[in-house]
């Protein structure tokens, strides 16, 4: 393992020679190399700190460390240093979260180890004064600890939060018995020395493993925003190899339960995996993985040299029964009126659908559209060079439906009916884009986006 100073001069050596054809101007990317989970998101000094699952030296996963932006406002961002490596015993540094503590930042990680015969995941946490520079780490729990149907080698992605003086920590686990995902929670009066305390779930939702869990108060309730490996499709639902869930209700510590109101899938799209909570925020902030895992991805080669985004961050609401989400409320001082052909490479718009009908977007080498088929929103991606791409539809049918779309140069977000669903891909299409609208379909504003 190089030191972090090698492996940081080996970044600013190297990211001027990226591709910089797709890359995105309002999503947070990395500077070079292969990116994926969000990692540590958090508010600290009054700064956003938001660290990611990184491998600088390939547009693969290998070994994985910690990458992070700092920003102001969740929009602009700096590219910092590398924050966190493993330690010698280890492969990799796995996914995590962070919380401001009176000792300083302190992130909880998982150190991963795999050989032909050794497979390990264990629970470690390291502090920052800065909220940029990590000192030493510290095992936080022993995995012998944990009851015995719950899997000590697939047991990662440890979220803190506090309540009432105390913290607690939720994982990704899987409950051996039914080879089922669950969310494991720890807890303790100091991060270094967590106990286990309980389990949620088993869920259909998280298939044969849970991944990164995290809890955010949203109102007068408790939501969870969770990912599952292997969940079976089920209707409209999970198309992906993996996929990510709201879970509502609310959790009794003391009891060690949860009442469960409603779980969802969060966005219906084959590029949103792993989202987390931003801890420390003042509103409900969750922000997401532009891509997917079991599919190919256009940047990965020498030429581009680079893979993965941050989805736009997003506003969490609960009303009429439901969850809905909104592009952060910041993104709004750099979008201006735009006037003129087509729209630009960075973009919001808004769309009316009132029956079937389109918005084709449309390239020189591609193109994707949004529209409603029998009161089916949907986004089409299998023309916009996204490999196989995807036609993805809501759940819900809507017969006057107002629909904002974010294009970011190779990244489109819709979001359908204020955000109670939302739809994420990628797209690969070089040069300016035209608009074509067909059917009962209209375009009521096209701003672009300067940053």
């Amino acid at each position: 393992m190089k030191t972090l100073k090698e492996i940081n001069a080996y970044i600013k050596e190297n990211k001027a020679g990226i591709d910089p054809r797709f890359r995105q101007r309002y999503h947070m990317m990395p500077p070079i190399g292969w990116m994926n989970d969000p990692n540590g998101l958090s508010v600290f000094n009054g700064k956003y700190h938001l660290f990611y699952q990184y491998n600088p030296f390939d547009v693969k996963p290998g070994v994985m460390l910690w990458g992070q932006f700092t920003s102001e406002d969740l929009i602009k961002y700096v590219d910092e240093d590398v924050a966190i490596v493993p330690d010698a015993k280890y492969d990799s540094i796995f996914s995590g979260g962070a919380i401001g503590t009176d000792d300083g930042l302190c992130a909880v990680f998982t150190l991963h180890h795999e050989s032909d015969l050794v497979k390990k995941e264990e629970i470690f946490v390291a502090y920052s004064d800065d909220g940029v520079t990590f000192g030493e780490k510290t095992k936080a729990f022993d995995n012998e600890d944990l009851p015995e149907y719950i899997s000590r080698a697939d047991f990662r992605d440890p979220y803190p939060v506090k309540r009432k003086g105390e913290y607690f920590v939720f994982l990704g686990g899987k409950d051996k018995r039914s080879n089922s995902g669950v969310i494991v929670v720890l807890g303790g009066k100091d991060l270094s020395r967590l106990e286990y305390r309980f389990t949620i779930g088993p869920f259909y939702e998280l298939g044969d493993m849970g991944e990164c869990p995290s809890l955010c108060r949203v109102g007068d309730k408790d939501v969870f925003v969770v990912s599952g490996c292997n969940v079976k499709e089920r209707g409209n639902d999970f198309k992906n190899v993996n996929s990510s869930v709201f879970i509502v209700g609310n959790v009794d510590f003391k009891k060690g339960e949860i009442t469960v109101d409603l779980i969802k899938e969060i966005d219906k799209g084959d590029c949103f995996y792993a989202p987390q909570f931003v801890n420390g925020s003042e509103r409900p902030l969750m922000i997401g993985w532009q891509e997917m895992w079991g599919k190919s991805y256009p940047t990965q080669n020498d030429r581009d040299g680079w893979v993965g985004a941050f989805t736009i961050p997003r506003e969490i609401s609960l009303r009429e029964g439901d969850v809905f989400q909104a592009p952060v409320r910041e993104l709004d001082k750099y979008c201006s009126p735009y006037v003129g052909d087509g729209v630009p490479r960075c973009a919001r718009l808004k769309l009316r659908l009132t029956g079937d009908g389109k918005v084709a977007f449309k390239g020189k080498d591609g193109e994707f559209s949004v529209g409603s088929a029998s009161g089916k929103i949907y986004l089409d991606t299998t023309l916009s060079n996204n490999m196989n791409g995807c036609v993805r539809k809501t759940d819900g049918r809507y017969t006057d439906c107002e629909v904002l779309v974010l294009i970011d140069v190779s990244g489109v977000e819709i979001f359908v009916d204020g955000g109670r669903e939302t739809v994420s891909s990628r797209i690969y299409i070089d040069g300016g884009l035209s608009l074509e609208t067909v059917g009962k379909a209209e375009i009521s504003a096209v701003e672009r986006v300067d940053v």
